[in-house]
């Protein structure tokens, strides 16, 4: 799959949050309080890499995003365009 797995942390109706992967049907884990939801966002993106945790305020704005790992389109649309696909990793020899 090219570009970013997105994670998003969520306020529930009922109290509590919940992680989702977007594209699937069920919450990843459902947490009591937004921090340890966020945690659990974040450690699944690591583990998901490339990927993205949006994480949302009650009403639905984006509070904050957070990326995990190089994004596989950005790199091939750097590599076509001539331009190091890596600019972060060090000098090829």
């Amino acid at each position: 799959m090219l570009g970013r797995h997105v994670y998003r942390v969520s306020p529930l109706e009922s109290g509590g949050w919940s992680v989702e992967k977007e594209g699937e049907a069920q919450p990843r884990t459902k947490r009591p309080s937004r921090e340890e939801a966020t945690r659990a966002a974040f450690d699944l993106a690591a583990a998901d890499a490339p990927s993205k945790v949006v994480i949302e305020e009650p009403g639905g704005a984006i509070a904050a995003e957070r990326l995990f790992g190089d994004d596989t389109a950005a790199a091939l649309d750097r590599e076509a365009d001539g331009r190091d696909p890596h600019p972060s990793a060090p000098p090829r020899r």
